[in-house]
């Protein structure tokens, strides 16, 4: 099975840089950067790619993190592969203030105050699967369960081999 989207965190330290997106869905809130995979593109040159054009970040590689998917008024809806990477030496300074790009503004955040569990200012998704997904090795499958617009629930499920995308 294919999913549509990808995203990636790249971490510096102890902060991750994040986008502010000026476009729905998620306008206004923080998330990590990614955009949709193009027709016969894996999963993990999408990523690099998507993260090449919208921080001019040259990643020379991204861990796959698993997979978010949701699920929308009982109705399987989409999801996205997630993919962790290191910032690059020298990339990072680019970001110490915060940088106006056309998808939005980056900025480097606290990995504490992005998964802050009541932190409104982050895709409220992002607040559950992100903190054991940057602390485990095992990938595995997050599904987001959302009711008239509402996170009620995001499990934490075995990923499928069929997502099981690895590197390239």
């Amino acid at each position: 099975m294919r999913l549509k989207y990808n995203l990636c965190f790249i971490r510096k330290g102890d902060q991750l840089l994040m986008l502010n997106r000026h476009k729905s869905p998620l306008l206004g809130l923080w998330n990590g950067v990614g955009g949709k995979l193009e027709l016969e593109e894996s999963p993990y040159a999408s990523v690099l790619r998507e993260v090449r054009e919208e921080t001019g970040i040259l990643l020379p590689e991204a861990q796959f993190g698993g997979i978010v998917t949701w699920e929308v008024d009982g109705k399987p809806s989409s999801g996205m592969y997630v993919y962790i990477a290191e910032m690059p030496d020298g990339a990072g300074a680019a970001f110490d203030k915060p940088l106006e790009t056309d998808e939005g503004i980056l900025s480097l955040k606290p990995i504490e105050w992005v998964i802050h569990p009541d932190n409104q200012g982050v895709a409220v998704h992002v607040r559950h699967f992100l903190p054991p997904m940057l602390n485990s090795e095992v990938c595995r499958e997050y599904r987001c369960i959302f009711r008239q617009g509402k996170l009620i629930e995001c499990l934490v499920l075995p990923l499928e081999e069929s997502y099981a995308v690895g590197g390239n």
